[in-house]
């Protein structure tokens, strides 16, 4: 009788487990709909401005250039709990602990880039390598993007 009870509780499980999955995602699908003023068209087109601007950053990282990276910055913008002039301390933090460690060439790959209203929310992956090319550590990391006088800048930015 004990292993009778086994399957049909095993069986319960994965039907609960299934029916907890496809209510989720009808959650998930309900509140990733966004009011977005750009159109999927708008964010194609603006793909390849926000990976310039990325490889804009790596590259101020590589120089060890924490004042540019700061000006890459909304003048509300974030860097992780961070804001305003003190993102240039954030900066050299950051750039003096990949000088330490040999892990100053950072290359960054965009997974997502999304619209709610006018700012875009990209989500990607994140490569630091030595100068000898091995790789030194990976992370995630959100960005929301606004344009500010005409330029796409870091408005919030969290390593994940």
């Amino acid at each position: 009788m004990n292993n009778m009870k086994k399957p049909h509780s095993t069986i319960s499980l994965i039907l609960i487990s299934i029916l907890v999955l496809y209510c989720n995602s009808i959650v998930i699908a309900q509140t990733t709909k966004t009011d977005s003023n750009l159109s999927s068209a708008d964010i194609i087109e603006l793909r390849p401005i926000i990976d310039s601007r990325i490889a804009l950053y790596a590259k101020y990282l590589l120089e060890g250039d924490s004042v540019s990276i700061a000006g890459m910055y909304a003048s509300d913008g974030m860097m992780g709990c961070t804001q305003g002039e003190k993102i240039i301390s954030k900066a050299g933090e950051w750039i003096r602990s990949d000088i330490e460690n040999d892990s100053r060439h950072l290359t960054f790959k965009t997974i997502t880039l999304n619209a709610d209203g006018d700012l875009l929310i990209e989500t990607g992956t994140a490569e630091a390598r030595s100068d000898a090319g091995e790789l030194k550590y990976t992370f995630r990391y959100l960005v929301v993007w606004k344009k500010e006088d005409g330029v796409w800048k870091l408005y919030r930015d969290f390593g994940l």
